[in-house]
């Protein structure tokens, strides 16, 4: 499974935590029938851990987003556990627990990054102005873009550190 279509947020903690999930949700898809149910555990502790932070910060938010925000990490964690209970349970053979445990990882590896860049962000920014009083900015230079100026500029402001974009 490729999960390289994640970005960072902005958010050390956070993007950690992501990448943390991001692994496990990888080892998940490519376990063995004995590995399955230890997979999906370390899965789910890892996204319980994630979540239980991540609605600490949403529960002070007033966002009418906050409460659906909050509801889909319950959602995500009952389908862990609901798989869980198939996956442990002697009247589903191997083929079915192979097949829904390849789903399951295929499903969170869409739904993740998703997931960040939608609805993470918003926290993200909630964060930033609780700290500071403002909104992150994010700067990317895509390859084969020139803005004229642009570097000189940004050399010529006292604020910028010496030596960042020596020629």
């Amino acid at each position: 499974m490729n999960l390289k279509n994640f970005f960072p947020i902005g958010d050390p903690r956070l993007d950690d935590d992501h990448r943390r999930l991001e692994l496990a949700i990888d080892v998940l898809a490519s376990s063995q029938a004995q590995d399955r149910l230890t997979a999906l555990h370390d899965l789910r502790q890892a996204a319980a851990a994630h979540f239980e932070s991540e609605d600490a910060d949403l529960s002070c938010m007033a966002d009418g987003n906050a409460k659906c925000h909050v509801d889909e990490h319950a959602e995500v964690l009952k389908s862990l556990d609901e798989v869980r209970l198939e996956l442990a349970s002697p009247k589903r053979d191997e083929v079915f627990k192979a097949a829904l445990t390849r789903r399951l990882a295929e499903q969170l590896a869409d739904w993740l990054p998703m997931h960040v860049r939608e609805i993470d962000a918003a926290l993200v920014k909630f964060r930033v102005a609780q700290r500071f009083g403002g909104v992150p900015v994010t700067l990317a230079i895509r390859a084969n873009t020139v803005v004229p100026g642009l570097i000189e500029t940004l050399r010529a402001s006292p604020s910028f550190p010496d030596g960042l974009l020596s020629p």
